[in-house]
């Protein structure tokens, strides 16, 4: 059996094997019935490159720790590249998960800890390369929106249905690889005309 496991500080691992029994959802800290809807909510954002190799151990451990010193409740990653088979643990957050169903590569997670929180599906038109995952979390007595969104460098734009996603309380936050000069990339791409809304 072929096995590869992340542990970091012994607060986190991330285990891949051929055989797998991974459902993709961590257990938090707290029962649902002692979260909730903080005043303030902290997310982060950061597009990983990876989960499942050695050389995040680091990665993962300084989002973490920034998680930690700052408070945030939602961590939202991209391209986890993590296969369907592989267990990810971390401990005090639920973990939900959009694997990359049939090629390698992409993946999205949320980290959630002391919030309540449900997930949304989506039905996307079947002709886009989009990865998209979102919660639905309750801040201030009201529902939040928040999608997790992976765009590959091979696709052009957001299907034409993703505006249907939007509304005056989502937040959208992700990789679309979009590049642009004032972002400190060399050059432009269209992908910085993407109008969402």
């Amino acid at each position: 059996m072929n096995s590869l496991t992340l542990n970091l500080d012994a607060t986190s691992s991330v285990t891949q094997t051929n055989q797998g029994r991974a459902r993709g959802l961590g257990r938090g800290p707290r029962s649902p019935s002692k979260l909730q809807s903080p005043q303030s909510l902290k997310i982060l954002q950061c597009n990983i490159n990876g989960l499942s190799i050695l050389a995040t151990r680091t990665k993962l451990y300084q989002l973490l720790e920034i998680a930690d010193l700052n408070k945030v409740q939602v961590i939202a990653i991209q391209e986890t590249k993590l296969k369907k088979t592989a267990a990810l643990k971390i401990r005090g957050y639920n973990i939900f998960r959009a694997d990359r169903p049939s090629r390698g590569g992409g993946g999205l997670a949320f980290f959630i800890r002391d919030v309540k929180y449900q997930s949304i599906d989506f039905s996307l038109d079947q002709t886009s390369d989009l990865e998209i995952q979102g919660v639905k979390i309750f801040w201030r007595g009201k529902p939040l929106h928040i999608l997790n969104v992976y765009l590959p460098p091979n696709q052009s734009h957001l299907p034409t249905n993703f505006s249907n996603f939007m509304d005056k309380n989502t937040i959208t936050l992700g990789d679309l690889n979009a590049k642009h000069t004032i972002w400190g990339s060399c050059c432009n791409n269209t992908r910085t005309c993407i109008s969402m809304y």
